[in-house]
């Protein structure tokens, strides 16, 4: 695991440094849904090698999570007639189903909006809530607003202690990793929990 997540950090520097660092944000943020590596780690080797661009990460990370949001959310929306068959079943009894479903319901703009402003997979509540037809406007919205807020931090963290923060990560890279990966280890069985 520890050589995936070398690879990993060698291959963001690259990137960040090239010319066309801009296009590689906007890919990997726009193939969130379809990816499982700390985004936010990658964005801060982005904002680190050009400090002048830090604004322009955070615009084109927040539009192009914002669609990759999108394209969960009508995933969700238009195929769950296909596979929701398959997948209530063999994933998830009918029970913990309905009782997601009424969760999901009673907060839905909440749920969306910490979803996305925390470290949750984007790819659990945009399926979710295409699935249960949540209103898209206020959906795009809340996710468009809370993804703003969380790459704005980060971008400004890079801003004022950049260096501070590049040398720690330099040195923990891969603890990071795996601390990331355990949050959304735990946020998934908290959600699968909450829906029993």
């Amino acid at each position: 695991m520890k050589r995936h997540s070398t690879k990993l950090y060698h291959w963001a520097l690259e990137k960040a440094s090239s010319k066309r660092a801009p296009l590689w944000l906007a890919l990997l943020f726009g193939l969130e849904l379809f990816l499982i590596i700390p985004l936010d780690a990658v964005m801060m080797f982005f904002c680190l090698q050009k400090r002048s661009n830090i604004f322009l990460y955070i615009m084109i990370a927040t539009i192009a999570s914002t669609i990759s949001g999108l394209v969960g959310y009508l995933l969700g929306h238009f195929l769950w007639d296909l596979i929701g068959g398959w997948v209530v079943p063999h994933l998830i009894t009918a029970a913990s189903f309905a009782k997601m479903a009424g969760h999901i319901q009673m907060y839905e703009n909440w749920a969306v909006f910490i979803s996305a402003l925390f470290p949750l997979p984007l790819k659990a509540i945009s399926l979710v809530s295409g699935v249960f037809h949540i209103e898209i406007v206020p959906f795009i919205t809340c996710i468009a607003i809370a993804r703003m807020i969380r790459f704005s931090l980060t971008g400004v963290a890079m801003a004022f202690w950049g260096e501070k923060v590049k040398a720690f990560v330099d040195r923990h890279f891969h603890s990071l990793f795996m601390i990331l990966g355990a949050k959304i280890a735990a946020a998934l069985v908290f959600f699968w929990v909450l829906a029993k």
